[in-house]
């Protein structure tokens, strides 16, 4: 299973925010897009999603082209993704939140939720199932009934990934989920990220923590002002010079490493 990315540009008036850039994702892999702020990272991942318009490129799914399709109809094809800033009702419990994520993939009709026929009871306990089981494989269990208010930003990028996982996705677009996270926070989501790509689900990872994005990409995409600057492993790119000036301002082995 592969997701294809190419040659995709974005324009916002006369501003080119993304400029020819392609990504490929194969199942099961980590890739990670790197750059400064502002250069491109999240409106490729909304572009990707369906939720900017593309001025040129294609977006495909084993070859199939998703061109027109809007991002609900991404999420069913198997797309499903994370924003920087994790969106969510703070009064609404962690189970709730995590149910959220299925309701792109019911069947049941609007009139059949409403008289809540015997077709859309079944789908609401199956979800309900389903939830229950995600909750406990991300770890979540003993703050299942918990409003989302009361959890530590660790925790809330937790459920936000495990939300995004109840799509049932194929592909799974991280956008920046370490932000704000302590060192042990990190490492708990490190951990469910390389768990999600054992199960054989595409990881499109945006992080500004490269010692993250080493740790867990096997792909590393650097944009800089909307344009590929370089694309390899992680050692082939942070021992580029190029990438240590655009990224980390520093030009010399030993800046780089501070």
């Amino acid at each position: 299973m592969t997701l294809e990315a190419r040659n995709i540009q974005v324009r916002f008036g006369g501003v080119t925010a993304v400029d020819d850039v392609s990504v490929i994702l194969h199942a099961g892999r980590i890739v990670s897009v790197v750059g400064p702020n502002g250069s491109g990272k999240s409106t490729l991942f909304n572009a990707i999603t369906g939720l900017v318009t593309t001025a040129a490129g294609e977006v495909r799914i084993e070859g199939e082209s998703l061109a027109d399709e809007p991002m609900s109809r991404r999420v069913r094809r198997g797309i499903s993704r994370t924003f920087q800033t994790p969106r969510y009702d703070p009064d609404m419990t962690v189970r709730e939140t995590v149910l959220c994520g299925y309701f792109p993939l019911r069947r049941t009709g609007l009139l059949g939720t409403i008289f809540c026929t015997p077709a859309a009871r079944r789908e609401a306990l199956e979800m309900e199932a389903r939830c229950d089981a995600l909750v406990e494989s991300f770890g979540l269990r003993d703050c299942a009934d918990t409003p989302m208010s009361e959890l530590p930003i660790g925790y809330i990028r937790l459920v936000d990934v495990a939300r995004a996982m109840a799509a049932d996705p194929k592909f799974l677009l991280l956008d920046e989920p370490a932000a704000g996270l302590s060192l042990v926070e990190q490492t708990m989501l490190a951990n469910e990220v390389r768990r999600v790509a054992r199960a054989g689900i595409g990881v499109l990872l945006v992080e500004h923590n490269f010692d993250l994005v080493c740790q867990l990409a096997e792909h590393l995409l650097v944009l800089e002002r909307g344009k590929v600057l370089l694309e390899g492993t992680p050692d082939f790119v942070s021992a580029d010079p190029g990438f240590r000036q655009a990224y980390l301002g520093s030009t010399s082995e030993q800046e780089a490493r501070a």
